[in-house]
């Protein structure tokens, strides 16, 4: 699939793509994220009856939020690897972490899509949460949502370490490193609201609740402010 996406995505003609062929490692990234979305649809009882089917089909948002979620963690580490390739002892460490980190996320996020399924739709399905442990609930996530980013930004770092082995050119150094403080966003935005949730627990569970989802609009500007910076500065380069 690497393979396909590779020969049809348009590529930067300043950017020497190292990875073009998949390793070993990619391709059992590739298979550990197809398991993982797998078990995330499969993993409900079959309905038996047509009240069973109306309420597994509410699930589907849900659902399609989760596998979205999966699939743009996994297109992050389709970037890299094109560019860097995976062939560095601590990188393979990181991208065994980051592969149990995607293992481990699949039931929780299946806890999460029901939850949500329940809240939106009024459904009955059996979870078990009081309104004072969802606050607990957005801390938990947001540590999850926070390795996984954090560990690609290592991916990057590493990277930048080995500028030179992997004979990175000028407008590749800029490109990782710019890429750094886009990861950065991505694992502290959850920092943030890891934080905030925390703080505000003691006075107020539901107030707690609805800052630490609020908090991650705080994406929005963000991004948008560093893509701006890119592309300015990406045109600098020739």
């Amino acid at each position: 699939m690497r393979s396909e996406i590779y020969q049809n995505r348009q590529h930067d003609l300043r950017i020497q793509y190292r990875g073009s062929s998949p390793s070993r490692l990619d391709s059992l990234t590739d298979g550990v994220f197809g398991i993982a979305i797998t078990l995330l649809i499969f993993n409900l009882a079959n309905p038996n009856s047509f009240e069973d089917l109306l309420t597994f089909t509410k699930t589907l948002p849900a659902f399609l939020i989760s596998i979205a979620f999966l699939v743009t963690v996994w297109a992050e580490h389709l970037r890299f690897s094109e560019i860097y390739t995976l062939n560095d002892f601590r990188l393979t460490v990181l991208n065994t972490i980051f592969i149990a980190l995607i293992i481990f996320y699949v039931y929780p996020l299946r806890f999460l899509t029901l939850f949500l399924t329940n809240f939106f739709f009024r459904t009955e399905i059996q979870v078990s949460i009081q309104g004072d442990q969802v606050p607990f609930l957005m801390i938990y996530y947001g540590f999850v949502a926070f390795a996984l980013y954090f560990t690609l930004y290592l991916f990057y770092r590493r990277a930048s370490q080995l500028k030179t082995e992997l004979r990175l050119n000028d407008f590749e150094v800029f490109y990782t490193r710019s890429h750094m403080r886009r990861l950065a966003i991505m694992f502290g935005v959850p920092l943030i609201s890891i934080v905030l949730t925390a703080l505000i627990t003691p006075f107020s569970y539901i107030w707690a609740s609805v800052v630490g989802g609020v908090s991650y609009c705080l994406y929005s500007p963000a991004i948008l402010i560093w893509y701006r910076r890119f592309q300015k500065t990406s045109k600098t380069y020739v």
